[in-house]
């Protein structure tokens, strides 16, 4: 199993057709969310621990850190999809973002979408539309693709909202519904001063089973999450703005230029400069 550091979406969102003939492969996994609307053949979404068979028109969310693969499901039958990678710190951008992630965080309802369901019907048309807007590049579409985004998270959302009402453990939902409220805080609150002393004391059962629950349902500690939701928020401003980096610093929430630098190095093997003078786009 392979962890992609390197993929990374182009300003916070990526969307295209990918189209693969492997029936196994190593599996990744990688920090970002990811949906994948199957267009043609049968797939296989493959996790860690088991299979799901997918058919065209299914949606299939994959969860960050989550090692999968998507393989083609028999020999001279490649599967061709949408996949939309985005990180996290995306939902800053969009009114109660933080809750349209819910799906990515929950493991309470299955990450399949069966293309007879209507909201799969609405994301599969959505995403279409999204991948048009962006292969068209008429005036605006960037702002079109991101307003078709927001419809299939509202739809995955909506969704995870119907199948989490069917029969599951009151105590995992409580543990879930628990985390998934803690994520929703930090990525409403991700550049400011987070206490974490606040998050422990409401998820009512002590700092030991928070940090285990948040770490088992996420993939990371919950300070791991935050510094890479800023990391990805600062990618996103170095790439697309002329702000100073210590500008930048202090709009992801924090108060030292060295500390800073210190993490972006960690997560990026570069320094802030440097990843702007390789990655920097037309401002």
């Amino acid at each position: 199993m392979r962890y992609d550091h390197d993929l990374r979406p182009d300003r916070e969102l990526k969307i295209e057709c990918r189209l693969d003939s492997e029936t196994d492969h190593e599996l990744h996994r990688h920090d970002l969310l990811e949906l994948n609307v199957l267009l043609e053949n049968e797939a296989r979404f493959r996790l860690l621990d088991l299979d799901y068979a997918g058919k065209p028109g299914d949606v299939f969310l994959f969860r960050p850190y989550e090692p999968h693969y998507n393989l083609a499901a028999a020999e001279g039958a490649p599967i061709r999809w949408i996949m939309l990678l985005f990180s996290p710190s995306i939902a800053r951008l969009i009114p109660q973002g933080d809750r349209l992630l819910y799906p990515f965080y929950t493991s309470r309802s299955t990450p399949l979408i069966k293309a007879d369901s209507e909201h799969a019907k609405r994301i599969h048309a959505a995403a279409a539309a999204a991948l048009a807007e962006q292969e068209q590049g008429l005036p605006g579409w960037e702002a079109k693709r991101f307003m078709h985004f927001v419809d299939i998270l509202v739809s995955a959302y909506r969704h995870s909202l119907e199948a989490a009402e069917e029969s599951a453990p009151e105590d995992e939902i409580k543990v879930e519904t628990g985390v998934v409220t803690a994520v929703e805080y930090m990525i409403r609150n991700v550049t400011e001063d987070i206490d974490m002393r606040q998050l422990i004391d409401g998820y009512e059962r002590g700092k030991t089973y928070f940090y285990t629950d948040f770490k088992r349902t996420v993939g990371v500690t919950p300070n791991q999450f935050i510094h890479r939701m800023r990391m990805q928020i600062a990618m996103h401003l170095l790439q697309t703005t002329g702000k100073t980096v210590t500008d930048i610093a202090f709009e992801c929430g924090y108060h030292s230029v060295h500390y800073f630098n210190k993490h972006f190095k960690q997560y990026r093997s570069v320094s802030p400069r440097e990843y702007r003078s390789r990655y920097q786009r037309p401002v």
